[in-house]
């Protein structure tokens, strides 16, 4: 899964440089959270200055809109869900919540260190990160995916709807899991592992962890590695 995913990343890469454009930088103000829609392409790049840079097909139907802190990045209109060979660099100084819609594809180019991120994927969304970080609040939703690694203290996941968690190279202390309607998570835990299935789902935790509170409701299964 992970190769996979790297080679999709590759390949969206090389598409967007052969096709690609004069490159646009916009600066883009103050902003704590990013929200990608439409299959767009984003690599987020720590940074002093707050600012995005698109490359590929389409650079100038894209809309980048700082609202209230809040950093969205969509199609215009007329190629809404068509994105995929549009690709933006967003450099940031302090990003605290990673939102993505309608098959965005989202990764980071180095680790994400700081007390606490909040990362929410849905709608056939995916995000790759590495983290470092004392909390990490993480939910997938109706097809999304995240892909975690690295260290946190404790992790929060909420999964359903075919949403799928993939945390086992995540090493926290706690995992509190929450999987509802088909959801799917591998996880880590060395200390607690306190997990709960409704309706359906499966649950992987590995690294032993010295205690484990299972809840079931509705059928799904829980296995410890």
């Amino acid at each position: 899964m992970n190769m996979k995913f790297i080679y999709t990343i590759v390949a969206l890469v090389i598409t967007a440089t052969a096709f690609a454009q004069n490159p646009v930088t916009k600066d883009v103000g103050d902003f704590t959270e990013v929200k990608v829609y439409d299959r767009i392409v984003v690599n987020l790049v720590k940074s002093t200055e707050n600012k995005v840079i698109i490359t590929g097909e389409d650079v100038s139907q894209v809309q980048v809109v700082n609202k209230d802190g809040t950093l969205k990045i969509k199609m215009d209109l007329d190629l809404i869900f068509d994105g995929n060979k549009t690709f933006v660099h967003v450099h940031y100084n302090n990003l605290q919540v990673i939102d993505g819609n309608e098959g965005a594809v989202i990764t980071s180019n180095e680790l994400i260190e700081q007390d606490k991120i909040e990362i929410k994927m849905q709608e056939g969304a995916r995000v790759k990160v590495g983290l470092l970080v004392k909390e990490a609040h993480l939910r997938a939703v109706t097809g999304g995916i995240i892909e975690a690694s690295g260290q946190a203290t404790l992790q929060k996941v909420k999964v359903n709807t075919g949403g799928i968690y993939e945390g086992r190279d995540l090493e926290t202390e706690t995992a509190e899991i929450f999987v509802q309607a088909g959801g799917e998570v591998e996880a880590y835990a060395s200390k607690l592992a306190d997990l709960t299935i409704r309706a359906g789902g499966d649950i992987v935790i590995y690294g032993n962890p010295a205690e484990v509170k299972r809840r079931r409701t509705f059928g799904g299964r829980i296995k410890i590695m």
